[in-house]
């Protein structure tokens, strides 16, 4: 007691004041201070822990194997993209369209990227498509172990639109709200040109080679149009001489000495409109009756008009192009399955 009153004594007169400090349970132990700092200490060891493995994360680059350990790759980013290069160089002895690749593509401008999961390296190079002149992606993987080549991938250009069309076979587009014209042979084909389109002569030798390979089971027709493959001629040689070429094949074809006349053609053909004396030429060596080609050249124009009309309902604006049965769109090169496709449809669904 005599204690107490001597603090309070000591209050009362101004002297230093005093701190009692006490146990944070009724019957001793740890003060309020002390738990205050075993809490501290504790928080910063978990701070420490937390730092620690943020650092381990942020010296591994690709993570931490299953071990515990960094993973490493057995090569750098230089030398997968090296590599990359070596291969990209080897498609410029392809025998097809991608052996431009090579000579289009923005080496300089690549990603590469290395994928720890598998072991891969991915390299990406931009590349200047020549036909439609945008850009693409050409992306390759690669073995991380020895860098040979795994994988590669050209990214397609997205449709502008959907037309309702579907593909049905190899080499047959089915187009919508089209129905097939024959539903037993001969089924009909229009072969669609534009004399002066990529590949024009070359394609009206396919419409000649499927004829003589079905024969009766088909019933082959030449439809000649001018596109901007042909508009393109007229500033330098007039819409008249340009477009003769065009009335010329048209008639030709109603004769059966058509295949030699295409033939001849070929031979002279380069593209640009042949003068008046070649064409006659041509017509005398494949032996034309010249009476009924000069009657046939007097309505050939209005001919050629509703073959523009046909084509249009087609939709077809670049050529060539074949229309197998009404109903399905083949190229030259696809001619073949087009139709084997339509006379096994048709031999399929009379059968049953």
């Amino acid at each position: 007691m005599a204690s107490k009153k001597n603090v309070e004594t000591r209050k009362k007169q101004g002297g230093e004041p005093v701190f009692i400090v006490k146990s944070a349970l009724k019957r001793g132990g740890l003060d309020y201070l002390h738990i205050a700092l075993i809490a501290l200490v504790l928080i910063l060891v978990a701070l420490a822990v937390s730092l620690a493995t943020f650092r381990s994360y942020e010296v591994c680059g690709y993570g931490i194997n299953a071990t515990g350990s960094c993973i490493v790759p057995a090569h750098n980013s230089s030398q997968a993209l090296s590599a990359a290069e070596n291969v990209l160089a080897g498609y410029s002895t392809l025998n097809s369209s991608l052996a431009l690749l090579p000579y289009y593509t923005y080496v300089n401008e690549s990603e590469v990227s290395y994928l720890p999961k598998t072991n891969e390296w991915l390299v990406v190079f931009p590349y200047l498509d020549p036909l439609t002149n945008s850009e693409s992606n050409f992306s390759m993987l690669l073995y991380g172990n020895n860098l040979s080549l795994l994988q590669s991938s050209i990214q397609t250009i997205p449709p502008l639109n959907v037309t309702g069309n579907r593909v049905t076979a190899f080499g047959a587009i089915s187009m919508k709200d089209k129905v097939l014209c024959a539903s037993k042979p001969p089924i009909p084909i229009y072969s669609i040109i534009d004399p002066y389109a990529p590949g024009s002569i070359s394609a009206l030798q396919a419409a000649i080679n499927a004829s003589d390979k079905y024969g009766s089971r088909v019933n082959m027709s030449y439809k000649f149009i001018f596109t901007g493959n042909a508009v393109e001629k007229y500033p330098k040689y007039g819409v008249r001489r340009t477009q003769q070429l065009g009335y010329y094949l048209f008639c030709a074809s109603q004769q059966p000495t058509f295949p030699s006349f295409v033939k001849y053609l070929g031979d002279v053909f380069d593209g640009n409109p042949p003068s008046n004396s070649t064409m006659a030429t041509l017509l005398s060596d494949a032996n034309m009756n010249q009476t009924q080609f000069a009657t046939c050249l007097g309505s050939a124009g209005q001919a050629l008009q509703y073959q523009a009309v046909l084509a249009n309902y087609y939709n077809v604006t670049q050529t060539p192009q074949f229309i197998v049965d009404c109903k399905y769109l083949a190229l030259p090169e696809t001619l073949n399955p087009a139709i084997n496709y339509t006379l096994s449809s048709i031999n399929s669904s009379t059968s049953k």
